[in-house]
């Protein structure tokens, strides 16, 4: 999450490995509650039915057998194992208002962190190198990490504010303070990704309460008329990327990683099926090195800047199929709770994939620099998978 990206895991039970027994205890506190309160049996039920993320991570796991970095491979798949653990457990648990209530308090020590390093730090908390030098990253290592948590957390802020000034709450005061401050870190992040995930949840949050407000009245027919209209705007965007790319400063080559796609594409391929190894290949010096030669950037990449195309190096073809019916599955999930329960707490969970897919497009974050996003993505499942007894936490 912070400043470095890949921690030392060259050796085994190494200072990095203290992350791994943090989760470890974790895991075995949650575990303790679980057969506590009688919810062990639930608990196995709900990952009974929502056995592909297990799939995911058990091929994760073997892929130690031919990672490049076994040591490494063995590490990043552990992560994701007690993430998973962890974050069904607060995904049955929790309820979309106590998930928000969550990610406030957290991304408010974010966000008040990110801005003292910027001014008490600036080497730290800015970009030190060009052509983004200054640059708001916060305690990220990169600005586009620190934009797009910025963007989840701005819809965060503006339900809750949302939510808040409709029941009279003073507390939406808070959350439009931090929802302000939310606006000011990505404005100083230049990150176009952030903008745009910005600008895309705003959308689907819209989207949601304008739903909520005239579902009652609306047909089969209109819903037609709909996505027909998405369909015709995405034509149009599509066809025009040169002026929509403009409105941000960029260009079709989406600073150079249109080029650096290509060769990726064809390194992976020499392991197609079932790629290097998971989260190996990017804590080699040789294939950064040989990457940076073949793209032609004047530094060393250091993740792939697209999600999907770094599980397709980590895990091949398998991994992108596997990885992507869970995305699917939960978004799935996730539309019919929010349309089930009518409530626009209820549409969180697919504001989270929402998210999810779009900040993956020009950024890694598909467990590839952090484990945040896996951890929202299975707590979203588990939160939008309805058990026979959904213990909450009120």
């Amino acid at each position: 999450m912070f400043v470095y990206l890949h921690p030392a895991t060259s050796v085994f039970l190494g200072p990095a490995w203290i992350e791994i027994a943090l989760w470890f205890f974790l895991a075995v506190a949650m575990t303790f509650n679980l057969t506590r309160s009688g919810q062990m049996g639930d608990y196995l039920s709900m990952w009974r039915r929502n056995w592909l993320p297990a799939l995911f991570i058990l091929l994760a796991l073997i892929s130690s057998l031919w990672s490049i970095e076994p040591l490494t491979t063995l590490f990043r798949s552990l992560e994701l194992f007690f993430a998973a653990l962890v974050a069904s457990y607060f995904g049955m648990r929790l309820v979309p208002e106590k998930l928000m209530d969550a990610l406030f308090w957290s991304g408010a020590l974010l966000l008040i962190f990110s801005v003292a390093l910027v001014y008490g730090a600036p080497p730290t908390g800015t970009m030190p190198w060009a052509p983004f030098y200054g640059a708001w990253r916060g305690v990220y290592w990169h600005r586009n990490h620190l934009a797009s948590i910025a963007a989840l957390l701005s819809i965060i802020y503006l339900c809750r504010m949302f939510l808040s000034f409709r029941n009279r709450n003073a507390n939406g005061i808070l959350d439009a303070l931090f929802y302000s401050l939310s606006l000011v870190i990505l404005f100083f992040a230049r990150s176009a990704t952030g903008y745009i995930v910005f600008i895309v949840l705003h959308a689907a949050g819209f989207v949601a309460w304008a739903w909520l407000g005239v579902e009652s009245r609306m047909r089969r027919g209109h819903y037609i008329l709909i996505l027909a209209g998405c369909v015709l705007a995405a034509i149009l965007i599509l066809s025009n990327l040169d002026f929509v790319f403009g409105l941000f400063g960029r260009d079709t080559s989406m600073t150079g990683r249109v080029g650096l796609w290509s060769h990726l594409i064809d390194l992976a391929s020499r392991r197609p099926w079932f790629g290097h190894g998971f989260g190996a290949v990017w804590t080699l010096d040789s294939f950064r090195e040989e990457i940076r030669l073949l793209a032609g950037w004047p530094s060393q990449p250091l993740i792939g800047d697209n999600g999907l195309l770094d599980i397709f190096l980590h895990l091949g073809i398998t991994g992108v199929l596997i990885f992507s019916c869970v995305l699917i599955l939960v978004t799935i999930r996730s539309l019919q709770y929010g349309v089930s329960r009518k409530t626009l707490t209820g549409f969180i969970p697919l504001l989270v994939m929402v998210y999810a897919f779009f900040a993956n497009i020009t950024f890694s974050l598909f467990a590839e620099t952090e484990v945040f996003l896996w951890f929202l993505i299975i707590a979203a499942l588990f939160m939008a998978t309805p058990p026979s007894e959904k213990a909450v936490i009120s």
